[in-house]
């Protein structure tokens, strides 16, 4: 969870060029990115925390152990669902209090048993081990999105 912790600090930097964007590289701006990674990493771990381990039922999926093992998702080749787009306008404030939240939900992943879970639209059933690793490369997929906007 270090790694997450260590990304979320790299998250708050780029919240000062929220609104920075280039459309060679993404639609989204800098913003979004902060944005939606953290929808991610918050809607996630709470989605785990209410998980009733009992109900977890492993199952073997290819495009899981793909990006797992490549630690990479493939840009421009996915769309993320409804769910966690933004819905209301980023501010500064609204990311702030986002980075906040995303650092006590990292800190309740401790408290989750190994069979907790969340459902992956693609993924299925991912597990609490399976979940640090996702979070990690969605997050640092949006953080090089973040970087080449920068370049």
């Amino acid at each position: 969870m270090e790694k997450i912790v260590k990304q979320l600090v790299e998250l708050s930097t780029y919240i000062p060029q929220s609104d920075r964007q280039n459309e060679a590289v993404s639609k989204a701006s800098i913003g979004w990115q902060i944005d939606h990674s953290l929808r991610v990493i918050n809607q996630v771990i709470t989605a785990l925390i209410r998980s009733n381990p009992a109900e977890y039922k492993p199952k073997f999926n290819w495009r899981k152990s793909y990006i797992f093992f490549t630690k990479k998702i493939p840009r421009g080749k996915v769309r993320a669902p409804k769910g966690i787009l933004p819905t209301e306008e980023i501010t500064e404030l609204s990311l702030i209090s986002s980075i906040e939240q995303a650092h006590k939900n990292i800190g309740l992943l401790g408290n989750c048993a190994p069979n907790h879970f969340f459902v992956h639209p693609f993924f299925g059933q991912v597990n609490v081990q399976d979940t640090i690793v996702f979070i990690e490369v969605h997050t640092e997929h949006h953080l090089k999105i973040i970087r080449d906007i920068c370049k």
